[in-house]
């Protein structure tokens, strides 16, 4: 293996799917949020490893909108990290053999994930993180692989919100250096295409939120009382760093649909 891998965090992932072993066990927060896993469906539901310790009411938000819709959907028990954390270090050093490796294991984690994925008989798989989604489609182009603005905007009506919101769609440097890929932002402006009324403050990334320059464009350019993010990364950013007493909503994409429908995560799964 090599040297700028970290063989332990392999050798983690490979037994117990997270990249860090000593991460809570995704079953008891899946469980504690009323998420469904592990049940037959069309669509299965990678949340990325982290996701559900990170965010879980973002989490359990999509999970609202798709039993509100009626989709076939389910979460997975065990999920294989795509090894992204493995590229950090090969990323700083402008490895291109050691990013070759990472992406070679990256290629042996997701098919462990698409085998469960068959043996629940899903036809596709929906990417909720969003550094997930260019690795595996990277890896595994010819399966059908979407990020979630798709399924949402396949199955969401038109809607109505007479108030205006901030747009931060993010930068993706780093996913662009994990695998080249692109991100898919269009199916975000979809889901905005179907919301009457809706003026949306698009706010740019001239760096990304994760530096003190980027950070600071970013909250800087808040206008409205609601903030929308796509990418998990940004969200959380904006999330823990907003300044005091700016009331401002941050929101990931889903909590906004249901936001704006008025669907709680109290409602029935």
């Amino acid at each position: 293996m090599h040297r700028l891998i970290d063989e332990n965090m392999v050798a983690s992932i490979r037994s117990t799917g997270n990249a860090d072993a000593e991460m809570v066990n995704r079953i008891e927060i899946l469980d504690e949020y009323r998420i469904p896993y592990d049940r037959k469906a069309e669509n299965v539901i990678i949340s990325g490893c982290q996701i559900p310790f990170l965010i879980p009411r973002a989490l359990k938000m999509f999970a609202v909108i798709l039993d509100r819709r009626d989709v076939s959907y389910t979460f997975l028990s065990k999920e294989y990290c795509c090894g992204n954390l493995l590229y950090r270090t090969a990323i700083r050093e402008r490895d291109e053999e050691a990013l070759a490796e990472c992406r070679l294991l990256s290629k042996e984690f997701i098919d462990r994930n698409l085998r469960l994925t068959g043996e629940l008989g899903a036809k596709r798989v929906v990417i909720f993180c969003s550094p997930c989604y260019p690795i595996f489609k990277h890896a595994f182009p010819e399966e059908e692989i979407i990020f979630y603005p798709e399924l949402l905007d396949e199955v969401l009506p038109s809607m109505r919100w007479r108030e205006a919101i901030d747009y931060y769609a993010g930068c993706y440097r780093l996913h662009k250096k994990l695998a080249p890929f692109p991100m898919d932002l269009r199916s975000t402006n979809a889901v905005f295409d179907k919301i009457e009324g809706l003026n949306v403050n698009r706010i740019g990334a001239p760096a990304c939120c994760h530096t003190e320059q980027g950070l600071n464009h970013m909250l800087s350019n808040v206008r409205t009382g609601n903030m929308v993010h796509v990418c998990n990364g940004c969200y959380i950013r904006a999330r823990d760093n907003m300044p005091a007493g700016k009331e401002t909503d941050i929101l990931l994409l889903p909590e906004f649909i249901c936001k704006i429908n008025n669907w709680t995560i109290s409602d029935p799964a």
